[in-house]
């Protein structure tokens, strides 16, 4: 198998570049401006300054033409092109015919700055010719070791494609070996916006704006939280080779979930997660206007987890989230979920779901047969000024 090391300082900086450019006209990124924009310039500015750090209020200024002062906890325009970036980077990968001189950029997460890697294929290391003298039993038995040798290879690697790998490869098991692409809807965001210039003059608190004339932002904003989650996810199924399509929640048609195995991210501004898992043991519950949590079933109506809504918003210094696998009589498919109270609950939920070392904390207690039943995940999340912990485990059922 290749190996991945760094290819900036083995890699002229003109093939860098032409690389860039194949990857600029791919349909991944010819049809996207923001994502073009934003690669362009990260890798421009890391062969030019070295690997130097680079701001996300700087991206915002340069990229985006926030101005220089923005809050960057209100507009996440960085935060979700960059997500949208590493999605794409994914897809063409995946789908495009590796480089001749099999350079890869990537961009990790957490960061601006993207890294230049090669794959190096391993060095064959030469073999003397036998002698003419060599006595036939000898290449007898060398021909046997290496028939050997080739069988246990064979058995090995049969054997591993059969035993998945991780915990969390049996957990995505259903998924990955479904004959159609995955589905995976995200949340969309139910906000709208006034496009006409708003009156001259001090406001007026009984001014009204008719609802026909807002425009909605489903397609053109996406929570942080959401994206960062479904890089994760999409991720995930492209290191295993396995194909998706993303759509939003808003125009998903029931059809589609039908025909395919699907991946739900977001809660509560994806209405599919709440109409497949209501019925459900655990489920993610509007209690009112200032209320939101998860109830168990089985300790009756009361919200067992609850976020309160403050004056700015869904924000807490703690979010709750539900991960779970099931398969859904209705859709006749293995559905995932990943989503959070708030934003950082999804966030940490796709994160979950895609990092062995966290999700093995849900098996403790398994039954040894839980690999083929539905399960369902409580996750507790601490969110430290605007950063969201690992999750921790509250609750786990299986069925």
């Amino acid at each position: 198998m290749a190996e991945l090391v760094e290819a900036l300082g083995t890699a002229p900086r003109q093939e860098v570049r032409a690389h860039l450019e194949q990857v600029l006209a791919s349909p991944h990124f010819r049809h996207s401006r923001r994502c073009s924009a934003l690669l362009r310039y990260v890798v421009e500015y890391n062969l030019d300054n070295q690997g130097k750090p680079i701001k996300e209020r700087t991206l915002g200024q340069a990229v985006f033409e926030r101005d220089l002062g923005y809050d960057t906890n209100q507009d996440a325009v960085v935060r979700n092109a960059a997500a949208e970036v590493r999605k794409r980077l994914a897809q063409y990968y995946q789908e495009a015919e590796p480089a001749a001189n099999g350079l890869r950029i990537e961009l990790p997460l957490g960061a601006y700055i993207p890294e230049f890697r090669t794959a190096v294929q391993p060095v064959t290391p030469k073999v003397a010719p036998l002698a003419a003298r060599s006595a036939p039993w000898l290449m007898l038995a060398l021909a046997i070791a290496a028939l050997a040798a080739l069988a246990g290879w064979l058995a090995g690697a049969r054997s591993s494609a059969r035993r998945p790998a991780t915990e969390l490869d049996q957990f995505w098991a259903p998924v990955l070996a479904a004959n159609s692409p995955v589905q995976i809807c995200v949340g969309q965001s139910r906000r709208s916006y006034y496009p006409e210039p708003l009156p001259e003059g001090p406001p007026d608190p009984g001014a009204t704006v008719p609802v026909s004339r807002l425009v909605p932002l489903r397609d053109r904003f996406l929570w942080y939280g959401d994206a960062m989650a479904m890089a994760h996810i999409s991720g995930y199924l492209a290191v295993h080779d396995k194909r998706y399509r993303v759509r939003g929640s808003q125009v998903t048609p029931y059809a589609e979930l039908q025909d395919n195995p699907v991946v739900l991210i977001g809660a509560f501004n994806n209405d599919w997660t709440i109409r497949l898992t209501q019925d459900l043991r655990f489920s993610l519950v509007n209690g009112g206007p200032t209320v939101r949590g998860v109830r168990d079933r089985e300790r009756g109506k009361d919200l067992t987890w609850r976020v309160t809504r403050s004056p700015q918003g869904w924000i807490a210094d703690e979010d709750y989230a539900l991960v779970m696998r099931f398969a859904d009589p209705r859709t006749g498919h293995t559905v995932i979920s990943a989503g959070g109270i708030t934003t950082y609950g999804t966030l940490a939920a796709g994160d979950f779901l895609t990092r062995p070392e966290q999700f093995r904390e849900a098996l403790r207690a398994a039954p040894r047969d839980w690999a083929r039943k539905n399960i369902q995940v409580v996750l507790e999340i601490k969110v430290v000024e605007g950063t969201p912990s690992p999750p921790h485990v509250l609750a786990v059922h299986f069925w």
